[in-house]
């Protein structure tokens, strides 16, 4: 796994995913889906009741050797057929003959990624619940505080920092709602046998997948091919999207918090060191994760949709590097919303900064207003656009200020007096809607 840690990753709650992908787990994972099989496969009359109780009583790795299991691997090089082995083993050669009846291994081990997938996609929406209240927090305590927004790394119009909040809110808002609409398309059991035509079970196999899709509360492959990989090329894509969500929001914190700008910066505990050589130095630590991360998940897609143009019905170089993708988009999202939302938790706002920024044009920012109230006043918004550029690039020329420099347009002065000007390029007459 290549997802960078660093010194603030000891700070998050990984709420219990801290472990999920170690042997141990994995392993229980697929016991857990092979007893939940075994279970249907009793219901459906397709194994023996007796015999599948007992598969089911022992699909719980504690029961079984590991060491066995570990020289079932060195042995067979397969990465399934050794857990089957030791879980036959200790169940009895009666029992052990309906182990993982009709089914082949990529049934057990896609099904038991796309459903530790599924509960990534639960702790996400969670997350972005979490992120949202944050945002709320941030929105509640900076209500009427004005800053300069820019395009282009520009000043462009003054607005209400909550604007800002808002857009990150929408934004994660909507990656909320890709991983809600997508997941039945994408977390689905695959129960078709070695190629997807339920082979061994042509009469009752489409319903014991359905049924196990129901148990695991899961969608269900229409043509359960192991060759069909878009729905986790996907859910890969649905999680670049959240990231690039997140690392817009560090960039953003990244760059403000830098002296020159000083309006936002992570919070800060005392203690907290910036460099071994320079004692002056608070590093933004959580945005350079979230940032990095985010870099390493953009690349896996492009992964993932190469290996899934591998020919034929199914192949095993393909499985490799699209379960590993799949473990590490997982790992880097989390990574990078725990992040994220620890930063807008403690996210320090500086109103002085943001008001010092504010005003270095000495109302330039607000020249579209002055604009705008000519153009209304009779000028034509042609020509005021012309005289408010004029305007601005005499004050330039002779390093005036911008009421300076408009005082000395009395034609203009009919249209819009000094105080009428005065009163258009202050910040907070000219701030657009008031997202809440």
């Amino acid at each position: 796994m290549t997802t960078c840690y660093d010194p603030t990753s000891y700070t998050l709650n990984r709420n219990g995913f801290e472990n999920i992908y170690e042997d141990t787990h994995i392993y229980q994972t697929w016991l857990d889906i092979e007893a939940i099989l075994a279970k249907v496969q009793i219901e459906l009359g397709i194994i023996p009741k007796a015999a599948g109780e007992v598969i089911i009583q022992h699909c719980d790795i504690g029961l079984l050797d590991r060491d066995n299991i570990i020289q079932g691997y060195i042995k067979t090089k397969h990465p399934l057929v050794p857990v089957l082995n030791e879980l036959g083993r200790i169940v009895g050669d009666e029992a052990a003959k309906y182990i993982h009846y009709g089914i082949t291994t990529q049934n057990i081990q896609q099904t038991a990624e796309l459903y530790l997938c599924k509960q990534f996609n639960q702790e996400f929406i969670a997350l972005i619940d979490k992120m949202v209240v944050n945002i709320g927090e941030l929105k509640r305590r900076n209500k009427d505080v004005v800053i300069a927004a820019r395009t282009h790394s520009r000043h462009a119009l003054p607005i209400l920092l909550n604007t800002k909040f808002a857009v990150w809110e929408d934004e994660l808002l909507r990656c909320k709602d890709i991983l809600t609409s997508s997941a039945p398309g994408i977390f689905q059991v695959m129960m078709g046998g070695a190629v997807g035509g339920f082979h061994t079970l042509p009469e009752v196999g489409p319903s014991m997948q359905a049924r196990i899709a129901e148990l695991l509360e899961m969608g269900e492959m229409k043509i359960p091919s192991r060759s069909i990989r878009v729905h986790m090329c996907q859910y890969v894509n649905n999680l670049t999207l959240i990231a690039q969500s997140c690392a817009k929001i560090a960039e953003e914190v990244y760059i403000s918090s830098s002296e020159e700008y000083s309006e936002m910066s992570e919070g800060f505990s005392e203690g907290q060191i910036g460099s071994s050589t320079m004692p002056q130095k608070i590093n933004p630590a959580l945005c350079y994760g979230i940032i990095g991360n985010a870099r390493i998940l953009f690349n896996l897609p492009s992964t993932m949709l190469n290996m899934a143009v591998r020919p034929f019905e199914a192949d095993g170089c393909s499985n490799l590097i699209i379960d590993n993708s799949l473990r590490e988009a997982n790992l880097l999202t989390h990574e990078i919303m725990l992040k994220t939302e620890a930063l807008l938790q403690d996210l320090f706002i500086d109103r002085a900064a943001m008001q010092r920024n504010l005003d270095i044009t000495q109302g330039m920012i607000s020249a579209e207003n002055v604009m705008m109230v000519l153009s209304k006043k009779g000028l034509g918004k042609a020509k005021a656009h012309e005289a408010v550029y004029d305007i601005i690039m005499q004050a330039k020329k002779e390093a005036i200020s911008f009421s300076e420099a408009y005082i000395r347009q009395p034609e203009l002065h009919a249209f819009l007096s000094v105080d009428e000007f005065e009163k258009a390029i202050a910040p907070r007459s000219y701030v657009g809607l008031e997202y809440c």
